[in-house]
């Protein structure tokens, strides 16, 4: 690079000609270090003239990290670890603002999308290099995995600290507000007039109207209660898309069981809505907060 005036050496000796002033306005890191006076360099820290800086970081993270310094297309790598490792040399040397962009890059490609055992390895090593937002984010991607030790499988050596009790707290929060809604639905906790629409279903169980009790048909009562399974580890968060499924298939065989028109008007009338208030608690379950008291401890 033109009119460098230092050197950056990966930890595998790939050496980078970078201008100190781009260093200097992007790090407070570097911008510290390079206020400090600077010893008179051996001759093996020299190279074209210049003084060469070791750096810990391998030659992709550091080539990646330092476009970013550029007026150049930012060079993000491909692998979740390489990305981890990038964001935590920003992080390290304390490039607040290249780090968002680089978190934008990521957003923007559609990167650091783990699926399977590889979303818990990628929360594992968010974790040990304490980047939250990404620690946050891999979380929620393992709602969508049954969380055993099978499931985990290899992912478990990467795991350090309070990093496994912290999703464990994390998915118990986010099932427990779900079967939250879901008990509320159904009548059995709460009264609520989404369960009130339902009471004219000769299947409804001891209605007694005077106590203005909002039971529901035994079909939709059936449907929920296999929801109480949500408090196990073996059980994962389902899908919106499913959620409607499986109520109208509940409906479905009641129907065709029954022929039972009441439920079948109240399906067409006010189904809809019915449905869009199950698929609620999936809401509920993205605002639950992700917390990382426990990772402090690392």
């Amino acid at each position: 690079m033109s009119n460098a005036d230092i050197i950056l050496r990966s930890s595998d000796l790939i050496n980078f000609y970078v201008h100190r002033s781009a260093l200097v306005a992007s790090s407070p890191f570097f911008r510290d270090m390079f206020s400090l006076p600077q010893p008179q360099p051996s001759p093996d820290e020299v190279l074209d003239g210049l003084p060469v800086v070791g750096s810990p970081e391998g030659a992709e993270v550091l080539n990646s990290l330092i476009s970013m310094l550029y007026s150049v297309s930012p060079e993000i790598p491909d692998s979740n670890d390489s990305i981890l490792a990038l964001l935590a040399a920003a992080q390290k040397y304390d490039m607040v603002t290249v780090q968002s962009s680089i978190r934008a890059e990521i957003s923007r490609r559609d990167l650091l999308s783990p699926t399977g055992s590889e979303t818990f390895r990628v929360y594992a090593i968010a974790c040990s290099k304490r980047l939250i937002p990404e620690m946050e984010s891999t979380a929620r991607l393992t709602l969508e995995y049954q969380m055993t030790f099978e499931n985990i499988g290899e992912a478990m050596r990467s795991f350090e600290g309070c990093a496994l009790h912290d999703l464990a707290d994390f998915h118990w929060g986010c099932k427990s507000t779900l079967l939250r809604h879901f008990l509320s639905l159904s009548g059995i906790k709460y009264i609520r007039s989404y369960s009130r629409i339902w009471v004219g279903c000769p299947t409804v169980r001891s209605p007694k109207p005077e106590r203005d009790e909002a039971r529901l048909p035994t079909w939709l009562e059936d449907h929920f209660q296999k929801f109480t399974q949500l408090d196990t580890f073996t059980q994962t968060i389902p899908k919106a898309q499913r959620l409607g499924e499986e109520y109208l298939e509940a409906l479905r065989a009641h129907v065709n069981e029954t022929d039972c028109h009441f439920c079948t008007k109240v399906h067409t009338l006010k189904g809809e809505a019915f449905c869009t208030e199950i698929k609620r608690g999936l809401i509920l379950v993205q605002n639950v907060s992700y917390v990382v008291e426990a990772a402090g401890a690392y």
